[in-house]
């Protein structure tokens, strides 16, 4: 509250109402006539916010502004909702400066109309806080959607939707802080409100349980994902009205979160073939969803190096043209590229700095390399382009396209190798990690205590 107020103050100190060029026109206008100027202006903003032509809709914003102060007095309540939808419209052009500025005029004038905990202060506090987010002032931020959450409880209560894109702001506030403890707490409590919500067994409280996977996908918590995955299988697997659909997309997240592991192949082909076993009972079995499983089942085999029974996968795939004809753009759309289905990821910077290390990774480096795939959708014929500095990442980035494997192009169900395909990867570095040249070769001593190259590295 404290450095919101500071900044409020120092703002609106030297901030006067938005003057608006040209428009001068409105105080030769009585008030019935101003009032009705501003229902124009008011639906031109909205026809290009609507429309997302931002840019545009920031003049009638003004012009609202600067109408509704002139007939109702610059500190009137009936400012708030004018202020709002300018610093709004400024957000969604990036001018966060501008932004702040309204949004700060806009909580200050509810402040001083209404009261500290007015369910109004919610969405100009939200949006003040998404313009710190985007500054990177992510404690700032924490502590303005802390207080925009408290004001939401105190008047809908703990279980009410319009709080869950505070949770969704503040959950990327806290990653910027690096605090993934609260990050994740802002995303399970969503799922406790929807749960509280609908009530536990609501299918719509499945929305929550996918989103919260998506989220531990994308944070790399993989065995959490795993568990959200599982119970949204038990929910799904007890009803009996629900559409197939939903249950076989689980299916193949519960696969593919185990085959990102790597670990196991039975447990990464299980739940394909029970999705199987689903799609081929059902009265009229849907192709297209039995192509995605067969696709995913060929990826499968193929990234546990079990080439074989991968492109028997593909292949039964291609089958499904046979039995139904319009299929075939599809499937050849899919087999068209080559497609990465593991893949090791090259740093971002390079090399790792170690515990105590001071240096600065400031510099920006490259390397590019070109490769081949063959028919079983491994790299061959690895070379380096291009890299600075040179000899830096080359190995490393040479071992990662050698270990990364892909779903080779099929043409008419035969797999197809693929040539001159090119890679290029930046990083940061810090120049006292650059290799050094030296025109001297190294002594026949040094050369025999160095250490042999790992053929598998």
């Amino acid at each position: 509250m404290d450095k919101l107020s500071y900044i409020s103050n120092q703002l609106i100190r030297i901030m006067i109402l938005i003057p608006v060029l040209g428009y001068t026109q409105a105080e030769d206008l009585n008030e019935t006539e101003k009032l009705a100027l501003r229902a124009d202006l008011q639906q031109e903003f909205l026809g290009h916010y609507d429309q997302e032509r931002f840019q545009q809709s920031i003049l009638p914003a003004k012009k609202i502004v600067a109408l509704t102060g002139e007939i109702y007095g610059e500190n009137n309540f009936r400012l708030i909702t004018p202020l709002n939808n300018l610093a709004s419209a400024y957000y969604m052009v990036e001018d966060f400066e501008n932004a702040q500025s309204s949004f700060l005029q806009c909580i200050d004038l509810i402040e001083s109309n209404k009261n500290i905990i007015s369910p109004e202060l919610i969405s100009p506090l939200y949006g003040f806080a998404l313009t710190l987010n985007r500054n990177a002032q992510y404690e700032a931020a924490i502590s303005i959607l802390e207080r925009a959450l408290r004001i939401n409880h105190v008047n809908q209560g703990f279980h009410n939707l319009d709080q869950l894109k505070i949770h969704d702001t503040l959950t990327e506030s806290y990653i910027g802080v690096k605090d993934f403890e609260q990050a994740n707490h802002h995303q399970t409590f969503q799922v406790y409100v929807n749960k509280k919500h609908f009530g536990v067994n609501n299918s719509i409280v499945d929305e929550s349980l996918i989103k919260l996977s998506t989220w531990y996908k994308r944070t790399g918590q993989i065995f959490l994902e795993r568990e959200i995955h599982d119970e949204l299988l038990k929910r799904q697997a007890n009803r009996t009205t629900d559409q197939i659909k939903p249950l076989i997309e689980t299916y193949k997240n519960i696969s593919f979160s185990h085959r990102r592991e790597g670990v196991d192949i039975y447990q990464s082909l299980s739940p394909l073939k029970k999705a199987l076993e689903k799609i081929n009972a059902m009265e009229k079995t849907d192709l297209f969803l039995k192509f995605e499983v067969l696709l995913d089942l060929g990826d499968t085999y193929t990234s546990y190096g079990r080439m074989q029974s991968g492109m028997k996968a593909y292949q039964e795939c291609w089958g499904l043209i046979d039995e139904d004809p319009s299929m075939s753009e599809l499937i050849k759309e899919r087999f068209s590229r080559p497609v990465k289905i593991r893949k090791i990821l090259l740093p971002s910077t390079y090399p790792l700095p170690e515990a105590g290390d001071k240096s600065e990774a400031d510099q920006t480096g490259y390397i590019s390399l070109r490769y081949a795939i063959g028919v079983n959708g491994k790299t061959t014929n690895i070379e380096v382009i291009e890299s600075d500095p040179e000899g830096l990442i080359d190995r490393v980035a040479v071992s990662s396209i050698k270990k990364t494997i892909y779903r080779p192009v099929y043409i008419d169900a035969e797999p197809q190798e693929s040539s001159d395909i090119n890679f290029r990867h930046e990083f940061l570095y810090s120049i006292e990690s650059k290799p050094k040249k030296s025109n001297q070769p190294e002594s026949e001593e040094s050369q025999e205590d160095k250490p042999l190259d790992n053929p598998i590295a």
